[in-house]
């Protein structure tokens, strides 16, 4: 595919929010992992990370809508703008939760949870540049599945050990919502993979 200037600048702004997802990931790993009074500095700064990544989909969708012609299927284009802005959101959306619902103590298996939530997001802003050309995405598709299979396990062990007896009920409901946001993350991080898979199909 011939790269015209406006395509060259919509996938650079693909690649800038996927690299805001990747930092707000990064910084959603520190925040489950610092103590309880350092946790407010860092939810303001994933805050911040969402702010910009709001942003970036707005100008990517402004330049969906004002192009003539597409690269690729406009609602495809669409679709995957909202879907990394949605897994952006999902992280934010747990880290402020988890201030709000003044959580203590996330569970052991919690840690590895937000690093599989790490891992995707950086997975994504690796392979985004990619977007331009469709080329070499194969381990992208395979990782991405591997790591969003692997969160569903850990997830399901999260809350096996949440309803075990070790948590009063109310610090339960605190854990499960901020849990299930960070899930959500990986959901919407799978399904950045799977609408590239669907453009890369419809290019072939």
């Amino acid at each position: 595919m011939s790269l015209t200037p406006k395509d060259a600048v919509l996938f650079d702004l693909y690649s800038s929010l996927a690299d805001r997802l990747a930092a707000g990931s990064r910084t959603a790993v520190e925040l489950v992992a610092a103590p309880s009074d350092k946790r407010k500095e860092l939810a303001k700064r994933v805050g911040a990370i969402e702010s910009e990544a709001d942003e970036l989909l707005g100008k990517i969708i402004r330049r969906i809508d004002d192009m003539f012609v597409t690269p690729y299927d406009r609602g495809d284009l669409q679709e995957l703008a909202n879907a990394l802005d949605d897994a952006m959101d999902s992280i934010e959306e747990a880290t402020d939760l988890a201030i709000l619902h003044n959580v203590q103590d996330f569970p052991t298996q919690a840690t590895d949870l937000i690093d599989a939530v790490r891992r995707l997001a950086e997975l994504t802003s690796s392979s985004m540049p990619r977007l331009k050309n469709l080329k070499d995405l194969e381990h992208y598709y395979t990782e991405a599945d591997r790591i969003e299979d692997e969160g569903d396990r850990i997830h399901r062990r999260i809350t096996a050990t949440l309803f075990s007896g070790q948590f009063d009920a109310m610090e339960v409901l605190r854990i499960e919502g901020v849990i299930n946001l960070f899930e959500d993350s990986l959901d919407e991080m799978a399904r950045v993979a799977r609408v590239i898979r669907t453009i890369s199909l419809k290019e072939s």
